[in-house]
């Protein structure tokens, strides 16, 4: 058997480690237009404020795939894919397959604004090309623009405010910063912090038009306010690279991912799709969605490789709408659905917003902040937001569990957590503030779900 990648992104890697741990025999090939590939492109703003370098981002080497025996063609286009013969189009040579894996990537979101292009004009992908361009003309200037706020756009401020950069203008359209992952009361305990570091925070606003003013580029706002920088940089989300998929016929779903079944499958069966080019669907609804994460990405990966391995048998569960970012010393952690997320699904809501501690402060404890969101219908959680030190992101792997699996907030409340005064607290926040939830089904008259 003969398996053919499209594309070298963590997908592609993970899906041919997996089938070589599974003792697949096949043949596989991975096809890339990169020059380089096995890092990991999330590490890229901290690479930008020197916490490491490029080199630092590399988990496989080039022996490590021969000794996988993995063929890696660097710098190698698929241009175009025929299915009936069952071929790719390789930098003009026909390569066949038996299997093939779309893992495509996807492409930054540019908004239709007039004057948005040009040498000042910067993104950050999967490709590395876009760091080192930024890695060239960072420290050449002192004023920047940065047109969104997810976690690229915020961590991406916090390494120009460490390159001791003087204007930053963090330019949202939405009332508030990460406005899929965090409900507005829980955005504005995360604002001040980049307020405070000289962050300038532009929210319900967006940029009209650019223009270059010698040098420098001027950006006119929609509220009639213009701002000058040197440069902009646009972190305005991904939208799916299905271009090589539509033309070789496949089906494009509703988000515009390229669509496939529980296998990941495409609308061929010899054709699976992964990562950020398919489109998947989140757990708690079953709407389609997408989801560009590194470990949606190895997720998407070790699932194709299972499925081609032991002939389909091994569904996908979907997507949890998962976040881990670090802002100015604040470590944000979600998953699952917003308040606001969920009453847009249809989900009557019980929410408890407070404010914890890691552990006593005379053993290095912090505070932190902790929102749940839970279903009136089954009393099971269907999100969590957590504010604190990193210690809330272990905290958050731990609500996923409990919000997949669907378990009721009386189950959760009488499960025991690991305890020492060193470690933790006896009344562990997410227990608290699931209690909290308790007792307002309780004030409600509603009879608890204890099991």
């Amino acid at each position: 058997m003969k398996i053919v990648m499209i594309g070298g992104g963590g997908a592609s890697i993970v899906c041919g480690n997996t089938l070589r741990i599974l003792g697949n025999k096949a043949q596989i090939d991975i096809y890339t237009r990169r020059d380089k590939t096995a890092y990991t492109p999330c590490e890229q703003p901290f690479v930008l404020r020197h916490v490491l370098g490029f080199d630092d981002m590399f988990y496989a080497t080039l022996p490590w795939f021969e000794k996988k025996g993995l063929g890696l063609h660097l710098e190698t286009e698929v241009t175009a894919i025929d299915r009936k013969k069952k071929v790719v189009i390789a930098e003009g040579e026909a390569v066949p397959y038996d299997i093939l894996l779309i893992n495509t990537g996807a492409h930054p979101k540019i908004p239709d604004i007039p004057g948005l292009q040009g040498d000042r004009v910067f993104t950050l992908t999967t490709e590395l090309k876009h760091a080192h361009a930024l890695q060239a003309i960072i420290p050449k200037y002192k004023r920047a623009a940065i047109l969104g706020a997810g976690a690229i756009g915020l961590e991406m401020a916090e390494t120009l405010v460490k390159q001791g950069y003087e204007k930053i203008h963090l330019i949202v359209s939405s009332p508030h910063i990460l406005s899929r992952q965090l409900d507005p009361e829980m955005a504005e305990k995360v604002e001040p912090a980049l307020k405070d570091a000289g962050v300038d925070l532009r929210l319900s606003t967006s940029v009209t038009e650019v223009k270059r003013s010698g040098e420098a580029l001027t950006l006119s706002l929609i509220d009639g306010n213009s701002l000058t920088v040197d440069f902009v940089l646009v972190a305005k989300g991904v939208r799916p690279n299905v271009d090589l998929a539509r033309e070789a016929g496949l089906k494009i779903g509703e988000t515009g991912g390229i669509e496939v079944n529980s296998f990941l499958q495409t609308s061929d069966p010899a054709i699976y799709a992964a990562g950020d080019c398919m489109e998947s669907w989140n757990i708690l609804t079953g709407r389609k969605t997408l989801t560009a994460l590194a470990t949606f990405s190895n997720r998407t990966g070790r699932t194709v490789g299972r499925n081609i391995h032991f002939n389909n048998t091994i569904p996908f569960m979907g997507s949890v709408n998962t976040l881990g970012t670090e802002v100015f010393g604040q470590t944000i952690a979600t998953v699952g659905l917003t308040e606001r997320m969920a009453a847009d699904n249809g989900f009557e809501t019980f929410t408890a917003v407070r404010k914890g501690m890691t552990r006593k402060v005379m053993f290095g404890g912090n505070p932190l902040w902790i929102k749940l969101v839970a279903d009136k219908a089954t009393q099971a959680l269907l999100g969590a937001q957590f504010i604190g030190p990193r210690e809330v992101s272990r905290m958050a792997e731990r609500v996923i569990i409990l919000l997949g699996e669907r378990i009721t907030l009386g189950k959760i409340s009488q499960y025991e957590n690991i305890f020492s005064p060193p470690l933790g607290m006896a009344y562990d926040p997410v227990t608290m503030v699931c209690d909290i939830l308790i007792s307002q089904f309780l004030k409600e008259g509603i009879e608890v779900k204890w099991a």
